[in-house]
């Protein structure tokens, strides 16, 4: 299709004025989907081939450019031409199948019969082809005749000018007014109703429903010239049918005829476009170019048959960036698949943010997998364009009772690196020691979850967290002599899919364990020595929450969670291959968020705690059986470290959404702020 129509859109751009002051605020908050409902986010509105009409506005009122500049830019491959100002059929598709009816306030005629003004006409077809002509004193009024005429066309006596009252006027209740004649035709299945008119005269009815007559006030009237000279070149190109050369709807482009129950449709505006770019046209290989046009690339074309090019001008289109919802019943309704389960992009155009616009993904259910190209995709679920990305799926009857994850591993004695997500889905780290934190600093990634981190050795750090995808992935980092992180390696993937954040231990040097909930509820663990990654394994379960893990003196892990009954249940698995040992044994303590271990690796597990809830306060059961309260209020998980001097350090978002820290020896406790706003 040539666009969208600007007219059942926002039209105003969002301006929405950014801070700088906190290193983790992007952004304001998302609002907060329904349990169940699966958020999808993406760039741009419509199609995305050739230009993009908030990116013309965008150029022409943020860079000065001109229309010719415009054009140049979206149509790369294309030349200007001239087509001088030919006559175009449109066909109205409102009026299929249907008699036509006309009247106007003027003197008209109908098959060569004069009809006067304010009467009306309607031809009809006959059984044997021929047409017929009713007329009647108004479009309400009563008959006053019948005939059969050889031409089933209406046209005004005179040239009717700009007033619409004297155009030809469709009786329906949407009284529209044509320039033009309008005729009846048969298409050997069907009645159609087509209208015949000059094409800068049908551009009039174009230009300002496909972009708003108002951004001809100032240097937005480039956009509008531009516009102007797609939509010519897009109609000129057009051959719909062999009666038709285009048609009046988004499925070519839109087109309002002149005028509504007496108004004019069409603007001054708009006009002066039109006019000011007169028979101009964009030719490619000698002929005149199908010039596509969309509402909004999202900051990137789409290419096809013109060259995709960056759109820096887009950057003012409300749909530059956009959020949805939609629930699990409404996708798995779209695709047939059952319960839905999963979603997952498998390729992407590679132009632009997230990997530009999807090109295949597969929605898996309860009974089926199926695979589609993001336009079908987009197309079932009314998403505003292709270029899009999917976040978790997650069945509300497994919900998280603390979907805030925040992760800790210590380093040199004394020193400890914490990491969270942040409000822009992001990953952070801070380096601490028990008197300060280091700035934050930015690990580029999009979670869905927030991060696990530990160290096997004290001077690497093993980092996972979940993407929006729902597969986990995992990145790396040495220290330096201060037990601070240096370059972080590329986000490499691991696999898997979960519906809580995974948590990781190690019982020695390149020995791992991680841990996660899978979409059935049940915790999965894999792990990772020196013949590499084992396969995923079922511990069974059934968790609300995120799990933990933490290494025991036999050299086997242990993975603790909450049970749907709220209590803390445990199960060993072995320190290699990932094998669950015996069966899940219940703690007895109740927990409202997801519990903390604090010997997440070998070298630092003397005191064993585990961290579950007091209230909202937090609880630490260290292992020689002491219960230590240490307060605080958390609107998270915990994250726990040793400092092998009988330290335990505990890592939670506060009310304020900061990360904050508590520092106890078992007797006594001290609380601070590490700052920052978590995701």
């Amino acid at each position: 299709m040539g666009g969208s129509r600007f007219g059942r859109r926002l039209l105003a751009a969002v301006v929405a004025a950014m801070a700088a002051a906190s290193f983790l605020v992007v952004g304001a908050p998302a609002a907060q989907a329904a349990p169940g409902d699966v958020t999808i986010t993406g760039h741009g509105f419509g199609h995305g081939r050739g230009l993009s009409q908030w990116g013309a506005y965008g150029y022409a009122t943020r860079s000065g450019w001109t229309h010719q500049q415009i054009l140049a830019h979206f149509y790369g491959n294309t030349a200007a031409g001239d087509i001088g100002n030919p006559a175009i059929i449109v066909r109205l598709i409102a009026m299929d199948n249907r008699t036509l009816a006309v009247t106007s306030g003027q003197t008209f005629t109908v098959g060569g019969r004069q009809l006067a003004a304010g009467t009306a006409g309607v031809v009809s077809r006959n059984a044997d082809g021929s047409w017929q002509l009713s007329t009647r004193t108004s479009c309400t009024g009563t008959a006053t005749g019948s005939v059969r005429i050889t031409t089933p066309t209406f046209a005004t006596l005179a040239a009717p000018g700009d007033d619409v009252r004297r155009m030809l006027t469709l009786c329906a209740p949407e009284a529209r007014a044509y320039r033009g004649t309008l005729s009846l035709v048969w298409d050997g299945s069907a009645l159609r109703t087509v209208n015949r008119l000059p094409m800068e005269e049908y551009l009039r009815g174009v230009v300002p429903r496909e972009a708003p007559a108002t951004w001809g006030d100032g240097a937005g009237i480039n956009a509008l010239r531009a516009q102007a000279v797609a939509a010519r070149s897009y109609a000129q190109g057009e051959n719909r049918t062999a009666y038709a050369k285009t048609c009046d709807t988004t499925t070519c482009q839109v087109y309002g005829g002149a005028g509504l129950n007496g108004s004019s449709l069409e603007d001054a505006r708009t006009n002066r476009a039109v006019a000011d770019t007169a028979g101009d046209v964009r030719t490619l290989n000698g002929q005149v170019a199908r010039t596509e046009f969309s509402s909004s690339s999202g900051g990137w074309t789409a290419g096809g048959t013109f060259p995709a090019v960056v759109d820096a001008g887009d950057v003012v289109s409300p749909y530059h960036n956009w959020s949805t919802t939609v629930t699990r019943a409404q996708i798995s309704a779209a695709f047939g698949v059952g319960t839905l389960q999963a979603i997952q992009v498998l390729s992407r155009n590679g132009l632009g943010a997230d990997g530009g616009r999807v090109l295949t993904v597969r929605v898996t259910g309860s009974t089926r997998a199926v695979t589609v190209s993001g336009l079908e995709f987009r197309t079932a679920l009314g998403l505003r364009s292709d270029w899009f990305s999917v976040g978790p799926v997650v069945d509300p009857t497994q919900s998280d009772i603390s979907p805030v994850h925040v992760a800790a591993a210590r380093t040199n004695l004394g020193t400890v690196v914490a990491f969270v997500r942040g409000t822009n889905g992001s990953i952070y780290a801070s380096t601490g020691t028990a008197t300060a934190f280091s700035p934050w600093q930015r690990i580029p990634f999009t979670a869905s979850t927030g991060p696990s981190a530990v160290s096997w050795d004290g001077r690497r750090i093993e980092v996972f967290a979940v993407g929006t995808d729902r597969h986990l992935y995992h990145t790396s980092t040495v220290v330096d002599s201060n037990g601070r992180p240096t370059t972080f390696a590329p986000w490499d993937y691991v696999g898997g899919t979960f519906t809580t954040a995974v948590t990781v231990a190690s019982l020695g040097n390149r020995r791992l364990l991680i841990a996660g909930r899978g979409t059935n509820g049940q915790v999965y663990v894999r792990s990772f020595d020196n013949s590499g990654w084992s396969a995923f394994r079922s511990a069974g379960g059934q968790a609300v929450s995120a799990p933990a893990v933490d290494v025991l003196a036999d050299g086997t892990y242990r993975v603790s969670v909450v049970g749907t009954d709220g209590v803390v249940w445990t199960r060993a698995v072995s320190g290699t291959g990932a094998t669950p040992l015996g069966a899940w044994t219940s703690t007895g303590r109740p927990s409202g968020f997801a519990p903390g271990a604090s010997a997440t690796t070998w070298w630092a597990a003397n005191v064993r705690a585990l961290a579950v809830s007091n209230g909202q306060s937090v609880r630490e059961v260290w292992g020689d059986g002491r219960v230590v309260d240490v307060g605080g209020t958390a609107t998270s998980a915990v994250a726990l470290t040793e400092q092998g001097t009988g330290e335990v350090w505990a890592f939670v978002r506060g009310r304020d959404n900061a990360l904050w820290v508590n520092i106890t020896d078992g007797a006594t406790s001290t609380w601070r702020s590490a700052g920052g706003l978590l995701g």
